[in-house]
């Protein structure tokens, strides 16, 4: 009985070993399709730091007309 017991978790570390192993080697070098999405998020981020620049120009902007009405 001890020994099946063993047996079996064994079987789950091994498995969970060899699913780590695949994890790493796969998340360490990226494809494609992933270079592709990590590009347009780069993109992405760097217009919406364009956006952001613009709307804090703006709102001081405002705040300057407000103080001199």
């Amino acid at each position: 009985m001890i020994n099946i017991g063993i047996m079996v978790a064994i079987i789950i570390l091994a498995s969970a070993v060899c699913k780590y192993v695949t994890c790493q080697t796969r998340s360490g070098i990226p494809n494609n399709a992933e270079q592709r999405l990590t590009d347009r998020i780069q993109e992405l981020e760097r217009r919406l730091t364009d956006i952001q620049e613009v709307m804090i120009s703006l709102d001081e902007k405002l705040d300057r007309i407000h103080l001199q009405v």
